[in-house]
């Protein structure tokens, strides 16, 4: 989804571009995390009571979906 404006994604990009690597390195790590802690809520808040366990399967799936088939699927997230 591209929601902004190619002058405005330019202006952000020189922005980013502008920041030392470990400053943008940084700052992927935690937009990583932010998702990441945005994903694990909503599964919680749409499954009450979810174990951790099945919310670690949910956020793999989600994830990784597009990677690999839904047989491999089961099979790693029986590994959890």
């Amino acid at each position: 989804m591209q929601d902004t404006s190619d002058d405005i994604y330019k202006i952000q990009h020189d922005i980013f571009m502008k920041k030392s690597l470990k400053e943008r390195f940084l700052l992927n790590i935690e937009l990583t995390e932010f998702d990441r802690e945005m994903t694990r809520r909503r599964i919680i808040k749409v499954n009450i009571g979810i174990s951790e366990k099945e919310l670690k399967a949910k956020i793999f799936r989600e994830y990784y979906s597009d990677e690999f088939s839904e047989d491999e699927i089961i099979k790693i997230t029986e590994l959890f």
